[in-house]
């Protein structure tokens, strides 16, 4: 007979990169081995054999179970609104089979309690019992220009209850307002809302970000670029829970070119040349940053993906941050530099026609995007 020792409750939401042990016994000793069908989405999704550290006990950590199979999707910006996000929350159903070893015949047989797995990248410490949670978003302070984006993703465990978003400027004028449908469930939602076509006050500084669920609530500022020392830089980064964040700098952007030669030697001892790599690196500077603003630097670093807008173009760039100054006593205003590199021996199509038609829609590298 099968029983479990340890496992996740009834419908509690766990983060996929987290460790997530189970422990299962039985009163059957040796001769027998565990089989673990895992379905996610009510869908099979893998079969595995789980040994046992003795005679009757076995466990599992299901960390990462299905971390590369999620499904991130990048938005750079909806319309401005309040959507709920479920591509990124998956439901697990295990059942736990015991087999004989000598007739593969089933003697027993049992189910754990349903869960989710929300994604992540790097392990974090989550509480599905809070009633909001925002999402991969640690600054407390955000800087925007008067024409950037607010993108913020946040759990909810509602019971009954509706969500309201509301944005402010910091005289406690209404900016804008968003309510969901009522409901009880345990969700994720991401907020859009474009500041371009809003006329500020005159002196406006800052804005603020209520989230509330019944009697909860959460706020975060963002503040605003007002007199930049440069054109104003526009970065979205894929956060820790996979959701893609602008962030906003005001400070000197530098390209460089770097070239690396590969040579063959011939069998009369010349070189020749038969390929020359080009790689672009741009360095950032973020510009001044408070304390309570320079988080989001760290998470730029640390992030796997990031995209950066060159005229009006949006290009991947990876990351090649090696430290950050993490905090220093009596400093108050923190500058670092961003490093990102991008090769550009790109993907360039050839043109021609085909009975099917032109295949234009793959995003070919251009120089004049780089601005070099």
């Amino acid at each position: 007979m099968i029983s479990i020792i340890k496992s996740p409750a009834l419908n509690r939401v766990l983060l996929d990169a987290n460790n997530t042990e189970i422990q299962i016994e039985s009163t059957n000793g040796d001769g027998f081995y565990f089989r673990a069908l895992i379905y996610v989405d009510d869908v099979l999704f893998d079969e595995q054999g789980w040994s046992r550290k003795d005679s009757y006990t076995a466990s599992k950590d299901l960390v990462k179970l299905y971390n590369a199979y999620f499904e991130t999707i990048l938005t750079v910006f909806q319309e401005n609104g309040l959507v709920e996000q479920v591509h990124l929350k998956k439901k697990i159903n295990i059942t736990i089979q015991e087999l004989s070893l000598e007739t593969d015949e089933i003697s027993d047989s049992i189910s754990l309690p349903q869960f989710f797995f929300l994604f992540n990248v790097k392990p974090v410490y989550f509480d599905d019992s809070t009633k909001i949670q925002i999402l991969g978003v640690t600054p407390p302070v955000i800087l925007v220009p008067e024409n950037g984006k607010i993108i913020v993703p946040f759990y909810v465990k509602a019971l009954g209850e509706s969500v309201d978003v509301k944005l402010y400027d910091n005289f406690g004028n209404l900016i804008n307002a968003v309510t969901s449908d009522t409901f009880t469930d345990k969700k994720i939602f991401l907020y859009f809302f474009d500041l371009s076509p809003i006329i500020l006050v005159k002196d406006t500084l800052y804005f603020e970000l209520k989230i509330m669920c019944g009697l909860t609530e959460i706020t975060r500022i963002y503040k605003l670029i007002r007199f930049p020392d440069f054109t104003v830089k526009e970065i979205y980064f894929k956060n820790n829970f996979g959701y893609y964040i602008p962030a906003y700098f005001d400070g000197e952007l530098e390209i460089q070119d770097s070239f690396s030669v590969e040579k063959y030697t011939q069998s009369d001892g010349t070189s020749e040349i038969f390929e020359i790599n080009e790689e672009a690196t741009y360095t950032l500077n973020t510009a001044s940053l408070l304390q309570n603003e320079r988080a989001i630097v760290n998470q730029i670093a640390s992030s796997h993906e990031v995209l950066i807008r060159i005229n009006n173009q949006w290009r991947k760039i990876q990351p090649d941050i090696k430290k950050l100054l993490e905090y220093r006593d009596k400093k108050h205003l923190y500058a670092q530099e961003l490093v990102f590199t991008f090769t550009k021996n790109g993907k360039v199509s050839n043109v021609f026609d085909t009975e099917a038609g032109a295949d234009w829609d793959y995003p070919d590298f251009s120089p004049q995007d780089w601005l070099t």
